[in-house]
């Protein structure tokens, strides 16, 4: 639209062949691109070094009632550089591998904790403190209670070939009350120091129901390796791996399932409403443009205008309908994607169909924005050579920044590579 306006009126157009390529990238990039929820996700990592993984997912805020389950897939554990020979963990593999993770237990203390924070910032401390200074556990209130397995003997062959799942259990009812009274302090822990029952091929799970108001609040699944002699050996690299199947959710005033966090339950709606919003001032402002374009009286004018005076429509007026229309859809679109993940936990070919629309319409704001700017069509009808570098330079900044925003949602918050973009 923008090459044929100024091609008519300057003669050279803006070199559409340019932004196609760019554009076509994108768009496959967002049609195919696992596009990641927060509420209900799988979550991998592969021989990863850090001994501090969070957040894993989102932070997710649990109202009373709200339900989180978490089930670990192929747990291993590898024993780096250090080492002549890495040797992995949790495999039903040699003598040599079972060793490897006997040793690695003689170490450190392995769990995931899911952990109640007052903000994200409050958590972004905590991080920073446990990075700086590895001796502190985040679980060290757990740790009393845990049992760390580091006999051979308890890698029971007969007990592998039956029972591939297991759940976290207490013997004592009394026991389990007190550990749901205390969540919002100490929080949800699934401890992965007993090799016979929660390593591969075993896959343990945990659920925990919010049922008191108290517990209510903002939480993030962390996993850490936590040192049991103060500080893990100079020179001895632990890397992880394990797959996570990750499910958080809450109930809504109906008593429906919502796998939307807390803080964004009433968004499906609050952007249904801002869709109707727009689309109604889009009929408004295409109707006044078709008015004044064919001579009638428009819906509106301006108190300081004369009886000779009319309003005058320009090509810039026609692109800002274009604009307000691409914000209508979009909009539309987010309302629909949220909708979906309160539904489901997931909403990947609605969230394709959302960014793309927010690409373009991100894009066309800023040209838009540029073209006032200028003064084209409202002072001048052509853009002079300046102009158009500084546009298209904007343009490309722009396509980089959604793409950019593409392939973070491919990784998910947590993830190294999501990790290394975000930095």
């Amino acid at each position: 639209m923008i090459s044929k306006f100024t091609s008519m009126s300057a003669g050279n157009n803006l070199a559409p062949s340019f932004i196609t390529p760019i554009f076509t990238l994108f768009l496959l990039s967002s049609l195919h691109a696992p596009i990641v929820e927060a509420t209900r996700h799988s979550w991998t990592t592969k021989h990863d070094a850090r001994h501090l993984i969070g957040p894993i997912g989102s932070p997710f805020g649990f109202l009373t009632g709200g339900v989180y389950n978490l089930t670990v897939y192929d747990f291993e554990l590898t024993l780096g550089k250090s080492h002549k020979k890495k040797k992995r963990v949790g495999d039903r593999g040699t003598d040599d591998d079972i060793s490897g993770g006997i040793e690695a237990l003689q170490h450190v203390e392995a769990g995931f904790l899911l952990k109640r924070f007052d903000s994200e910032s409050d958590f972004s401390k905590f991080y920073e403190t446990v990075m700086e200074k590895p001796s502190l556990c985040a679980f060290e209130s757990h740790r009393s209670k845990d049992f760390v397995s580091v006999d051979h003997a308890n890698r029971d062959d007969d007990l592998l070939e039956v029972d591939d799942t297991f759940e976290v259990e207490f013997d004592d009812e009394n026991q389990k009350d007190k550990e749901e009274k205390a969540v919002g302090i100490n929080g949800v822990y699934l401890s992965m120091n007993q090799p016979e029952k929660s390593w591969k091929p075993k896959s343990p799970s945990i659920t925990h129901a919010f049922s008191t108001p108290g517990d209510e609040g903002l939480y993030i699944l962390l996993f850490q390796l936590c040192p049991r002699q103060g500080e893990i050996p100079f020179g001895l690299e632990i890397r992880s791996s394990f797959e996570l199947d990750l499910v958080l959710k809450n109930y809504d005033s109906f008593g429906n399932a919502s796998y939307l966090t807390a803080g964004e339950m009433p968004l499906p709606g609050m952007y249904l409403y801002f869709s109707i919003s727009y689309a109604l001032c889009f009929v408004l402002w295409a109707t006044n443009i078709r008015n004044i374009r064919q001579g009638k009286e428009p819906i509106w004018v301006s108190k300081d205008a004369g009886p000779s005076s009319r309003p005058v429509v320009h090509a810039i007026h026609h692109l800002m309908t274009i604009l307000l229309g691409l914000k209508t859809v979009t909009v539309f679109f987010e309302a629909a994607r949220y909708h979906y993940i309160r539904m489901n936990g997931h909403a990947e070919f609605w969230s394709a169909i959302y960014f793309t629309m927010s690409f373009i319409k991100g894009t066309f704001m800023f040209t838009v924005i540029l073209l006032i700017g200028s003064g084209w069509s409202l002072v001048k009808p052509f853009l002079n050579d300046r102009e158009k570098k500084i546009i298209w330079m904007v343009l490309v900044l722009q396509v980089i920044d959604n793409i950019a925003v593409v392939i973070l949602t491919q990784e998910k918050e947590g993830e190294k590579l999501y990790d290394d973009w975000s930095a």
